[in-house]
Parts: structure tokens; sequence; C-alpha cells
């Protein structure tokens, strides 16, 4: 048995360990602009089950950038990707989430997500909502 493998199982374990703790985050990928005088365009929304953690806390990017997050989002399950032209797949920081309370509010990507070999994507996806 490959690491990676390992990898999955441990993320496949956590996920089934931490279902009563999800809950549905309403996901609505970018998938462009309708013109160039109109605003995003974003596919149907779709009901995720996350991890959330909501509270303001300070991250510091890679770039130095410091950020206030108001929450934490995971999602140990894979994010079907979207197949609009120019996304970051699965999660693009143009997408658009909204947890339970309402809170809504732009992307920031977890740096240093750790790669699936197999897939090309993350083994779960974890943003912040700033």
């Amino acid at each position: 048995m490959a690491l990676a493998d390992v990898v999955r199982g441990a993320v496949a374990s956590v996920s089934a360990l931490t279902s009563g703790l999800k809950v549905n985050v309403t996901h609505e990928a970018w998938i462009g602009h309708a013109d160039a005088y109109a605003g995003p365009a974003y596919a149907a929304p779709v009901l995720l089950p996350a991890l959330v953690q909501e509270g303001t806390n300070q991250r510091r990017l890679p770039t130095g950038e410091v950020i206030t997050a108001r929450a934490c989002v995971s999602f140990l399950e894979p994010v079907a990707p979207n197949g609009a032209v120019g996304r970051r797949e699965p999660i693009d920081p143009r997408d658009r989430v909204t947890l339970p309370s309402g809170l809504t509010g732009p992307l920031t990507e977890n740096p240093g997500a750790m790669v699936d070999p197999t897939t090309g994507r993350p083994y779960l996806s974890v943003f912040w909502l700033k």
C-alpha cells in the first residue's frame, strides 16, 4: 500500500468520524461573465457537507499579506469540478459559498494543501471566508 493510499484512507476515516459535525453549505461555482459589463455568472447552487469554524482569525499568507478570516471551511469529500473555462478547480477563489448562518464573502485558499498524485487535486479542500 502506497503512502497516498494511507492518506486517502485517513481523510475518508476523518470524514466518516466527523459526519455529525458537518453542516450543509451552499456552493455556487463561478463560471465566467455574461458579457463585458455584467458581473460574475455562477452555476446553480449545490449543497455540500463541510466542517465550518466561524470566528475571526488573523492569517498570514505565503506572500506576507495578513488577512482577517471570518470562517474556515473544510470539504472532506471531493468537490466535483465545474469545468468552466478559466476556473481553478475544484474551488475557485471567485466561487460563492454561503454558510448556514448566512455568512458569505471572498474566498482565500488555504495554502500548502497536500495534492493527491492520482487525481492532481488536494486530498481535502480547505479555505477561508474573508
